[in-house]
């Protein structure tokens, strides 16, 4: 192979190195943005699972407060 012939195989490396390289780091940030998204939604259910319970349990408390055989005025005896 002449000089010539050899720089070009060499430069062909380089670049397809670097093109390797570059795709990598566009992986690695898709994967981290994709991780995020996904913790992201999963805090935003947990959240609303949280407060699904919180007004179960406010319901409920209401719930057995109405159920007390109580009346709202007391009575003369």
């Amino acid at each position: 192979m002449t000089p010539h012939q050899t720089l070009t195989v060499a430069v062909i490396g380089g670049v397809a190195a670097l093109l390797g390289l570059v795709l990598l780091v566009l992986l690695a940030l898709a994967l981290y943005l994709l991780a995020a998204r996904v913790l992201e939604l999963y805090d935003a259910y947990r959240e609303r699972r949280a407060h699904a319970r919180e007004q179960a349990a406010e319901l409920a408390t209401l719930h057995a407060i109405n159920a007390l055989p109580t009346t709202r005025h007391p009575t003369d005896s």
